[in-house]
């Protein structure tokens, strides 16, 4: 459709400037990407030479004339069309990219046609940073310039948060189909840059290089960097790795990465006996697998950092119901509440309309958005785009309704299975006589899993104690001169089984803290059979410095080396808080109690005791070497920034 706010005159010479502007910058690109290539000696210069070829003033006009026709068969000279075009800018960088491919392949097929691959390399470089930049501020000039001449300005998309905009109208499906061209955009480069940094490092460098310095790269590793990168991509996209709904945390996406690049570095070791090339450096294979690795889980994490940060800057976090009321719906939301990284929330509830009169409550403790009669059309009015069924509040045929009515709609489907405490590692979904069943992987503390924990503890707990030496000496003496009274503080607990032990810390409180606990009971901030108390007037002043960073907590590594306590597990607690437990919390008691654990880096004295102690219960159930691993790394940001302590 044509805009009629432009006339044919403004349209005309809006193109024309376009073009001239196009014409200035990729002669520029190509002048600069020549002059670093033969005027410098950043890429082994022998003779330094002050004239143009005139070759290349030919290769140049080729691939400028090449550019400058497909940007005008694009409709990259119409301002109809350019400011309205969500992927614009993407179309600007394949057309240079398929400018150089013109000329390179021009060159393989004509006789005499030759010229440096760094030049073109550079070129494109150049070409794509100008011609981005160039447009860019040319588009926020028109749109001053449109402001000021009394032209309506809507709908063209300049910035980066105008895209942003429209990409956050987009349907689901041109969404996933626009971050999946992203990460194979970042794939490919950064599998490239891994590629020759890896031959570089190999083959130039005195550590690696045996014999004289290559500069060029043989015919046989340029094969096998097509092969490489071609493969990796049909790799990833088998494992799934392109797939919005299947790169969330918790579905293995980067163990997927790890496994993606092994099968390809496999895949390049055959291509070389298959095709007879085997000629390459085992030196270079294992450099290309570890870079490789490095750049594409560095630069996938950042993109997931990114991407999320964005969404919530644009708000375009994805509007999610729940189907089914009852208790699980309410712990999904509050999960979803406080721990979804991409700021997810519930916008409501749907129910069979029956239930939902015969129990009155629900109204009133849950957001009906309307009933599962409805549920389609609910959908369409709120823009959903994820519904989350909460499976164990309905039976087998309901469900089956539930996900007729959804059929042919583009949403994200998830069924919750009823499991709060099972991480999806231990679960794998079989298919056993017809039946879908799901396997859990039998872990647990005892046998190699318990013998690897105890070596983790104790020498772990040695390297800790020794570190902290100066940090014991210094708090120790700050305690004594702060108080008067012992600097450490021993205090019964309880481990596994119920054992008693004395669990040591610094002392943090005045040494009546105990007796006058009686006169504080009213004043408790916590839920359940512990006690915490923000401005807890027993606090010495030193105790509360070290009670922010947990220095008061270093003394219990004594504990862990005398076999009492772990480096990671749940919280030890006082013999009379167990006292008050309910069955299903005294299941937490099963392992030794540890340092740290689960609740202490999702948010501290900041929990409710019943999500302590349903985060202990998921620690135990999940337990794995690689949990306490990643449990001990988090607690250390933690830790340093004071996160939910007092």
């Amino acid at each position: 459709m044509i805009d009629n706010r432009y006339t044919i005159r403004l349209r005309i010479i809006y193109g024309f400037l376009l073009f001239i502007i196009d014409l200035f910058f990729l002669s520029l690109s190509c002048f600069l990407a020549y002059y670093l290539r033969f005027y410098t000696d950043i890429f082994g210069l022998t003779t330094i030479s002050y004239t143009i070829s005139g070759q290349y003033i030919f290769y140049s006009i080729i691939i400028i004339a090449s550019i400058v026709i497909l940007f005008a068969i694009f409709k990259l000279y119409s301002i109809n069309k350019i400011y309205r075009d969500l992927y614009y800018y993407l179309k600007l960088i394949i057309i240079l990219i398929a400018g150089a491919v013109i000329i390179y392949f021009s060159a393989r097929l004509v006789d005499d046609f030759y010229f440096s691959r760094i030049w073109i390399g550079l070129f494109l470089v150049f070409g794509i940073i100008s011609i981005k930049i160039s447009r860019f501020i040319f588009a926020r000039i028109t749109r001053a310039v449109f402001k000021r001449s009394g032209i309506s300005s809507e709908g063209l998309l300049i910035s980066f948060f105008d895209y942003l905009r429209v990409f956050k109208e987009n349907t689901r499906i041109k969404k996933k189909i626009a971050y999946g061209i992203i990460l194979v955009f970042n794939d490919i480069i950064f599998l490239g840059i891994a590629f020759y940094l890896s031959f570089y490092l190999r083959f130039n460098t005195g550590i690696l290089a045996e014999g004289q310095e290559v500069y060029f790269i043989e015919t046989n590793y340029l094969f096998y960097s097509a092969v490489f990168i071609i493969s990796a991509l049909f790799i990833f996209l088998l494992y799934r790795l392109y797939d919005w709904d299947n790169i969330y945390r918790g579905s293995g996406y980067y163990s997927r990465i790890v496994k993606g690049i092994t099968i390809n570095i496999i895949v390049i070791i055959m291509s070389g006996y298959i095709f007879e090339l085997f000629t390459f450096s085992r030196k270079w294979i294992a450099l290309l697998f570890v870079l490789s690795l490095v750049f594409i889980y560095i630069s996938r994490l950042l993109i997931d950092m990114i991407s999320i940060r964005l969404m919530r800057r644009v708000k375009t976090r994805p509007g999610t119901i729940i189907v089914g009321i009852g208790e699980n719906s309410k712990r999904i939301e509050d999960s979803f509440r406080k721990y979804s990284l991409e700021d997810d929330k519930i916008l409501g509830y749907i129910e069979d309309k029956d239930r939902v009169k015969k129990e009155r409550k629900y109204s009133r403790d849950f957001k009906i958005l309307g009933y599962i009669d409805e549920l389609r059309e609910i959908i369409y009015k709120h823009k959903i785009q994820r519904v989350i069924i909460s499976g164990p509040e309905y039976k087998y045929f309901e469900l089956l309704e539930i996900l007729e009515k959804l059929k042919g709609i583009d949403i994200s489907v998830l069924v919750f299975p009823g499991f709060f405490e099972f991480s999806i590692k231990r679960m794998n979904m079989r298919e056993i006589a017809g039946i879908p069943l799901m396997q859990v992987t039998n872990i647990g503390f005892f046998g190699v899993n318990l013998f690897l924990k105890n070596v983790i503890d104790y020498l772990f707990g040695s390297i800790i104690f020794v570190f902290f030496i100066p940090v014991y000496l210094i708090a120790g003496l700050a305690i004594k001169i702060n108080s008067p009274g012992p600097v450490f503080y021993q205090q019964e607990r309880y481990t596994k089984d119920c054992r008693v032990f004395y669990m040591y810390k610094f002392r943090s409180m005045y040494v009546d803290a105990d007796r006058r606990l009686r006169e504080l009971k009213e004043y408790n901030e916590a839920d359940g059979p512990i006690f915490k108390m923000k401005k807890d007037p027993r606090i010495t002043r030193i105790g509360r410095f070290i009670r922010r960073f947990s220095i008061d907590e270093l003394p219990q590594i004594i504990n862990v080396l005398k076999g009492e306590l772990s480096l990671v597990g749940p919280r030890p607690p006082l013999p009379k808080e167990v006292e008050q437990y309910e069955d299903w919390q005294r299941k937490r008691m099963n392992v030794k109690q540890g340092i740290t654990g689960l609740w202490q880096i999702s948010g501290r004295s900041e929990l409710s005791f019943e999500e302590m102690s349903r985060l202990d219960l998921y620690y135990i159930q999940n337990w794995s070497i690689e949990m306490d691993i990643k449990i001990l790394l988090k607690t250390m940001p933690t830790v340093l920034f004071g996160k939910g302590a007092y």
